[in-house]
């Protein structure tokens, strides 16, 4: 894929929760930039330009969204070069791993006029506590949500057939293995293609979907479809298959998807086989007991009203901290030497052969 967009972080029932370390390997990595320094001062249009710049030149990037704010960037990627460009601070932080080697702090905080912003101390600080106060509330409604979505789960997993379950695994899995790749054991990478973010729920799967066979799993309102990813993956890497594997925004160490890139292959998540054009589909409803579940329905019917509200809460307070995000980078954009912060990234971008102009204000 020419092209790909990714979440290395998310906010979740657990609170905000980080596969950052999956971006890339840093044994394997040409060069990795951690990009330092406060709101507004420039990491996410750099990295905007450079990406443009770079694939303007026939690279491949991968574009890791902000999970907060997905207009803005945490990094971008470039596959065929090796190199990582990666936001580096909180509730992210990176540190170098291999310094100087492959690492390099890049500052932009360096450019920032101190003298300046510290006559806004007072004003940066009570925003900084509104802006976690709001997140913390934020997680919390995301945890309710969480013990929400479990119980309508658990309703609808008791009603699973778990013979024909492990039929239908079994089908899957003679159908995806059809050679293996030599490898001892395949590669294995954790991301998300979806958050909930301060734009409302964002999802990147169907980008896949114009370049890649897609296999369905539908039944995302049971815990079965990612035991039946679970089980894919373990017989994908076992044959020495690369697998990215992209977990639920709400549950993150349940897969949601698995794409297998060397068979150009995408296994979904999806609530129902009739929205897309799917070229396989294995269809977890179709093996509950929907009789039984029918005694049930008014006490699903309750918990996803109740759902909706907790992650409609959700996303209203993770809307309040970009405001207060936009208005902590106002405080700072307006203390940068913007002229220092281009002649820094321009010296970078030198090393590949572009020229990005003036890198913006923000971010």
């Amino acid at each position: 894929m020419k092209e790909k967009h990714i979440f290395a972080g998310n906010n979740t029932s657990e609170g905000f929760f980080s596969y950052f370390e999956y971006l890339i390997n840093p044994e394997e990595a040409d060069h990795i930039y951690i990009l330092k320094g406060g709101p507004g001062v420039g990491k996410n249009q750099f990295m905007k330009k450079f990406a443009e710049k770079m694939a303007e030149k026939g690279n491949s990037i991968e574009y890791i969204h902000c999970s907060s704010d997905n207009a803005s960037l945490d990094g971008i990627l470039i596959p065929e070069l090796k190199i990582l460009f990666v936001d580096g601070t909180a509730p992210h932080t990176i540190d170098p791993v291999i310094p100087g080697a492959v690492d390099e702090i890049i500052n932009l905080g360096a450019f920032l006029d101190v003298q300046k912003l510290n006559k806004h101390k007072a004003a940066i600080i009570e925003t900084n506590k509104a802006k976690s106060n709001k997140y913390k509330s934020a997680y919390r409604y995301l945890k309710a949500a969480g013990i929400i979505y479990d119980e309508i789960s658990a309703i609808y997993d008791s009603h699973v057939d778990a013979a024909r379950f492990d039929e239908m695994c079994e089908k899957a899995a003679a159908k995806l293995v059809t050679h293996t790749y030599g490898k001892e054991s395949g590669n294995i990478r954790k991301l998300f293609t979806e958050s909930y973010t301060a734009n409302g729920y964002i999802s990147h799967t169907y980008l896949f979907f114009e370049e890649n066979e897609v296999w369905a799993v539908t039944g995302n309102d049971t815990n079965y479809s990612s035991i039946f990813l679970d089980r894919i993956l373990k017989e994908a890497v076992k044959n020495g298959y690369t697998a990215e594997c992209y977990y639920r925004p709400l549950s993150p160490r349940k897969l949601q998807h698995i794409y297998l890139p060397e068979k150009n292959l995408i296994i979904v998540t999806a609530e129902t086989h009739m929205s897309e054009k799917y070229d396989e589909v294995f269809d977890i409803h179709s093996i509950m007991d929907f009789e039984s579940i029918k005694t049930q329905v008014s006490e699903i019917e309750k918990n996803l009203h109740l759902f909706d509200l907790l992650i409609k809460s959700a996303l209203d307070k993770l809307s309040d901290t970009k405001k207060l995000h936009d208005l902590l980078e106002v405080f700072y954009a307006n203390c940068m030497d913007f002229d220092g912060v281009n002649e820094c990234i321009e010296k970078i971008a030198e090393r590949y052969g572009v020229t990005l102009g003036a890198a913006g204000t923000s971010g």
